[in-house]
């Protein structure tokens, strides 16, 4: 798992840094995109790699982040035992905040990786893939959205949960404002 560290991707727990998500980091959620459908096959519909580290030069935390859809329910204790053989720690199900969260470390305390399990096509899916869209597309979303997280980022410090729910206002507005333009 190097090509993590090489591609400058990895954060300690208790600490939050934003960087600009550069070509290494794309290359990395595609790479990890593909391993992860070799681990599960056709256990799952679709993944695809979401968040900021999926939209070129946004500001983001050095984790890749990963949407699995899961279309049959049934499969999740497959899906999940599956990931942990692989490495993966799971953290439990965070509900209409994340789905069934996962986290891969290059070593313990450094996370590199995310995986939100979560229901193909339903609310949380389409909404993970309609606001990577609104990012890619939409340069005033953008600029929004890092002015947003550089504002959280002073608020509340290391306090990356803090920061992730702080997100959750300016991630609202945006997808509305997708769906006034759609």
């Amino acid at each position: 798992m190097e090509w993590f560290t090489d591609a400058g991707l990895g954060l300690d727990y208790e600490v939050l840094r934003l960087e600009r998500t550069d070509q290494q980091w794309l290359d990395a959620g595609t790479r990890l995109c593909e391993e992860t459908v070799r681990q599960l096959g056709d256990l799952v519909a679709s993944i695809e790699h979401i968040g900021s580290s999926s939209v070129s030069t946004l500001l983001a935390k050095p984790i890749i982040d990963l949407a699995v859809g899961l279309s049959d329910h049934d499969q999740f204790a497959l899906v999940r035992d599956r990931l942990v053989d692989t490495g993966w720690i799971y953290r439990g199900d965070a509900g209409v905040d994340g789905g069934h969260v996962f986290v891969l470390e290059t070593r313990p305390w450094h996370r590199v990786a995310h995986i939100h399990v979560v229901e193909y096509d339903g609310e949380q899916w389409r909404n993970y893939l309609r606001l990577r869209e609104v990012l890619r597309r939409s340069a005033d979303a953008r600029a929004r959205y890092e002015a947003a997280k550089q504002q959280l980022v002073v608020e509340f410090g290391d306090d990356r949960k803090a920061y992730t729910d702080g997100k959750s206002a300016i991630v609202r507005s945006l997808l509305a404002d997708a769906d006034t333009v759609t």
